[in-house]
């Protein structure tokens, strides 16, 4: 039988103390993230939900009221669907959507059609996507009233709208809808806000 000497137990003893030393400080079991990762897992999570809300937005956007149907197909870069007459359903490959009615300026008049209404689809990315510091209150949302300009809604809420729908009127009008969202699920305030010139002066307000 091999004997060891107290020398080489006391190399041995050194050489285990190292090992357990580096084991415990710079182990980790597989598939753990220290504290540091998982802040890094949580921004990431968060920037990708705050995207959700502005990509929907942006494709949204790309529809200008007045553009011809070859303008619109060129600018969203998808194939419509057409639910009816006269209004198509564009989606992208994200799911991000609008509705373009496209009609006449004039009826009659034999001019080009044109977009002159446009609806977001998709809002609930908007709900998703709002942190709480971006939720109004219900006692905000109780000071709004009829008649009230857009930035006296937005001076009480402290937050622009998003804006869900676009519409044309006579005379160029423009009626604009937006949401702002509030505590819980499918909760949201929408103002209309209607005028001579496109001037903000709400019409319509829905809770729900």
């Amino acid at each position: 039988m091999m004997k060891v000497s107290a020398k080489n137990w006391g190399l041995i003893g050194f050489v285990l103390l190292c090992s357990l030393v580096l084991l415990t400080g710079c182990g980790q079991p597989a598939g753990q993230k220290d504290s540091s990762d998982q802040a890094a897992g949580q921004t990431t999570e968060k920037e990708s939900t705050d995207q959700a809300g502005e990509n929907v937005s942006d494709f949204f956007n790309k529809v200008q009221i007045g553009q011809t149907k070859a303008e619109v197909d060129a600018a969203l870069g998808v194939t419509p669907t057409s639910p009816v007459e006269g209004a198509f359903d564009y989606v992208d490959e994200n799911g991000n959507g609008v509705t373009v009615i496209f009609m006449e300026r004039s009826l009659g008049d034999g001019s080009p059609k044109v977009a002159l209404s446009k609806k977001l689809i998709g809002t609930e990315k908007y709900i998703i996507a709002a942190t709480d510091d971006q939720r109004i209150t219900e006692e905000q949302a109780e000071k709004i009233i009829e008649g009230m300009t857009y930035d006296e809604v937005k001076g009480i809420l402290g937050q622009d709208g998003f804006v869900v729908s676009e519409t044309e009127g006579s005379g160029g009008a423009i009626t604009t809808e937006r949401y702002w969202v509030k505590p819980g699920i499918a909760s949201m305030l929408s103002v209309t806000f209607a005028g001579p010139a496109g001037s903000d002066l709400s019409t319509f307000i829905l809770n729900f």
